[in-house]
């Protein structure tokens, strides 16, 4: 059934696209809507996964502990947290975990760039993947990982030349200078905060300008693949960034979002991945064939 595109993300129970949503459907499409409708299995593996992004976080700075009440405080601590990332980028040359925001065909994006660094004077966008040592890496399987480091190169450029800026962020996201809870503002104010700056939009502008500043974006991309149990780097593969080949691979995904087709399956000489979903034969039977 064919759904426009608002009701799409209603049906999803959505309010935005996230780039792992679209880095997913270079997977399989139907796999990442069924996620959202039946519910995503969570495993030890990607709790290992989040326990290493974590860990090489605080290499870099140490995130804001106190704990939002409001959704003002949590833009602010998610705005702040950023800034404070970014800060290590310009001091240290590297930064990790930084959220990153931007629009596409009027819907809300978001995503979480794991890691930039600063090589031969520009700022490189790498993405972390935890994967099993022994896995072999195929164009197959490195597909959306690719497509999600580029949309997030993607992202960063609009934002630099000012495409998606700190007015249409604050006016999507309704953040004023108003709305944090008395708690959270008091706990800021413990740590040194200054008082302008205790409010989502001033934080969220820091957040903008250290991204207007950002040094030229390299068109080089990176995905390291790391082992999930010891954390070591097992391979990369490094890109050339190329805009219109991102745009082509978002204008595929979009149809779905936009309501113009439905989720497609994995294609025939793909549909190995569906012995390890957990909906195969069960809400999806694309490829089964009974047995």
């Amino acid at each position: 059934m064919q759904v426009g595109g608002s009701g799409v993300l209603k049906r999803l129970g959505k309010s935005s696209i996230l780039v792992t949503d679209i880095a997913n459907q270079f997977w399989c499409e139907r796999q990442m809507e069924f996620n959202y409708l039946y519910g995503k299995k969570y495993t030890k593996f990607m709790e290992r996964g989040k326990q290493m992004h974590e860990a090489l976080q605080d290499e870099v700075y140490v995130p804001l502990t106190i704990e939002p009440v409001t959704y003002e405080d949590l833009m602010y601590k998610i705005a702040y947290e950023n800034y404070r990332s970014l800060l290590s980028l310009k001091d240290k040359g590297i930064c990790r975990e930084l959220r990153i925001y931007g629009s596409i065909n009027g819907y809300k994006l978001s995503g979480q760039i794991d890691e930039m660094k600063i090589v031969e004077g520009k700022a490189k966008v790498i993405e972390r993947k935890t994967t099993d040592a022994n896995r072999k890496l195929t164009e197959v399987y490195s597909r959306p990982h690719l497509v999600q480091v580029k949309l997030y190169r993607k992202m960063l450029g609009d934002i630099k030349a000012k495409r998606y800026t700190h007015e249409n962020f604050t006016k999507i996201y309704g953040l004023t200078k108003n709305g944090l809870s008395d708690v959270f503002k008091r706990e800021l104010q413990a740590m040194g905060v200054r008082d302008e700056l205790i409010n989502p939009y001033s934080i969220s502008e820091k957040m903008f300008n250290e991204i207007y500043a950002l040094p030229e974006l390299s068109d080089r991309v990176e995905v390291v693949y790391v082992d999930r149990f010891s954390g070591k780097q097992i391979s990369s593969t490094e890109i050339e960034y190329n805009e219109n080949e991102i745009m082509d691979s978002v204008a595929y995904a979009m149809k779905f979002w936009n309501g113009e087709r439905e989720s497609a399956p994995v294609v025939e000489a793909e549909n190995w991945k569906c012995r390890f979903c957990k909906f195969f034969g069960n809400e999806c039977k694309a490829w089964w064939t009974g047995k």
